[in-house]
């Protein structure tokens, strides 16, 4: 009856003179996910359908109200929600098209974006119409692709064995490893599709060893002791005379800075014969300048000749004096025990003569 019902206004609607018939206004509403209801009215229809129903629309669409006074048209419009469309920068080839970009939005509503063949933005949903996605952009094209910037603070560090690692915090990125000492400008190796790796600078400082080095020394005209080990060089300044010289160290690789705390000195002594002779060591070492040891290495043969003479006479002399000093102590010696035999004699003849 009701469906006549209508199907009865709707003919009465369509046959009305145009010339007599009032404007009609027709309410708008947004959709709102409840009941849009007319005041004073009694039933409900859709339009075209001419559909009856029971109780006062909620979806999208136009409406009449049949009121005591008439009809009234009206109209539910879609809720518009603006979604703004940004390239997702942690996407990577093999993940879901649905993940290659974020969409923010007001409210609370559930959606996935879908992606036309032209590129529009179109968006899966539950809601029946009834919401109005208006992706901003509308199409992927105009989405900028924006990379994921890699920046590091710059570092400075002392070289140990194992070198440094330097991580980018990122699994997908490899770290970087500096093996030696020395200034780098670096950036991570990433693939420049997804990420903007932004250059630094690493400082690694050569370390520091101490050495406490042993006596280095040598006597004049001598070579040098060997100055040098696998790690370092020892350079001592020059010269050949005697004296002490000072000693500096030359590192063998650029991880290592060797700093002497022990023995910086090397030394140069006279030579071996004057040292170890008995007459010289009261007396302390003398510095022999140029001149002297010119003097000493052209020495003529008679002059030579003439200290050895000197040096055969002094020897003889002292002979004479140590021969003549041990006779003078055997004639004494014999003196005393022709007095000791004598007073011993003269001791006994007394006692003898007191028992007759």
């Amino acid at each position: 009856m009701r469906r006549i019902l209508g199907v009865f206004i709707a003919l009465f609607m369509c046959c009305v003179p145009i010339g007599i018939q009032a404007e009609e206004e027709v309410l708008s509403f947004e959709y709102t996910g409840q009941m849009i209801e007319i005041k004073g009215a009694t039933g409900y229809y859709s339009i075209p359908e001419f559909e009856f129903l029971e109780d006062a629309p909620i979806d999208c669409g136009k409406y009449f109200a049949v009121t005591g006074g008439g009809y009234v048209t009206f109209e539910i419009n879609p809720k518009k929600v603006l979604v703004s469309v940004n390239y997702n920068k942690d996407w990577r080839e093999g993940d879901s098209e649905e993940k290659k970009y974020l969409c923010k939005f007001d409210g609370d509503y559930e959606l996935k974006l879908r992606i036309l063949s032209n590129g529009d933005f179109v968006s899966l949903d539950c809601y029946d119409g009834n919401i109005d996605f208006q992706f901003e952009p509308k199409n992927e094209k105009d989405v900028p692709v924006e990379k994921t910037k890699i920046t590091h603070s710059d570092v400075e560090v002392v070289y140990y064995e194992d070198g440094y690692k330097i991580d980018s915090g990122r699994i997908d990125i490899e770290p970087i490893l500096l093996k030696d000492a020395g200034e780098y400008i670096v950036s991570f190796d990433a693939d420049s599709r997804y990420y903007e790796s932004i250059p630094f600078k690493v400082t690694i400082l050569p370390k520091t060893i101490e050495l406490q080095l042993p006596n280095y020394q040598k006597y004049v005209g001598e070579k040098d002791p060997i100055l040098e080990t696998d790690d370092y060089i020892l350079i001592r300044e020059v010269g050949e005379e005697v004296g002490n010289y000072k000693l500096t160290v030359k590192s063998k690789s650029k991880n290592y800075r060797y700093e002497i705390v022990a023995n910086d000195t090397f030394t140069i002594l006279d030579s071996k014969q004057q040292s170890i002779r008995p007459e010289e060591k009261k007396d302390p070492l003398l510095s022999i300048n140029p001149s002297n040891k010119d003097k000493i290495k052209y020495a003529s043969a008679t002059d030579i000749e003439s200290n050895n003479d000197i040096e055969t006479k002094v020897d003889k002399e002292s002979q004479k004096t140590e021969t003549k000093v041990v006779t003078g102590v055997s004639n004494f010696t014999s003196m005393y025990y022709l007095m000791m035999l004598s007073c011993i004699a003269v001791i006994i003849y007394i006692l003898i003569k007191k028992r007759k």
